[in-house]
């Protein structure tokens, strides 16, 4: 894991610098349909944060904020959730901030929620993206074909999982 990256409830005065960071498009065209908006706002992220189905996590590294790392669709019951993250500072990429403060959550996942299964999915031509996941020891669950839009194209989400059970693989 990278030294010097810590993981924290996302606090209401951090949401305007990550209103920012998903409003940026080379961010926002990855994300799913609810989120790439260009004009994302600290009132919509407030209100991501307030839906008992998400968590979400500002990432510092060397105490600052560089990235977003969230839980979505959480689902305490069958304990699973999706997992999404956003580098927002870009001088951190290609460091393994993302990876490591993707591990950070799934501590959280695991240990403190009690999850047993999270998983994600990425557009296929999103390497950077899947990278972050298989250096976080996700495993390639399977592929849905036409299931997302990038550049006014129709590709492949690439899903991702990771089990409690295989947190120390």
């Amino acid at each position: 894991m990278t030294a010097g990256v810590t993981i924290e409830p996302l606090a209401a005065d951090e949401f305007s610098i990550v209103a920012r960071w998903l409003s940026q498009p080379e961010n926002h065209k990855w994300l799913s349909s609810e989120w790439r908006n260009p004009n994302i706002n600290p009132s919509v992220v407030a209100m991501g944060t307030r839906n008992k189905k998400n968590r979400f996590y500002l990432a510092r590294y060397e105490g600052q904020p560089c990235a977003l790392v969230a839980l979505a669709d959480l689902d305490l019951a069958d304990r699973i959730a999706m997992v999404w993250y956003v580098l927002g500072t870009k001088q951190a990429a290609g460091r393994g901030i993302t990876s490591t403060a993707v591990r950070l959550l799934l501590d959280v996942a695991f240990d403190e929620l009690q999850l047993e299964s999270v998983h994600a999915w990425v557009m296929e031509d999103n390497i950077a993206s899947r990278r972050v996941l298989e250096k976080a020891g996700f495993r390639l669950a399977g592929r849905l074909r036409g299931a997302g839009s990038h550049d006014g194209q129709q590709v492949d989400r690439i899903y991702f999982d990771k089990l409690r059970s295989e947190r120390d693989e």
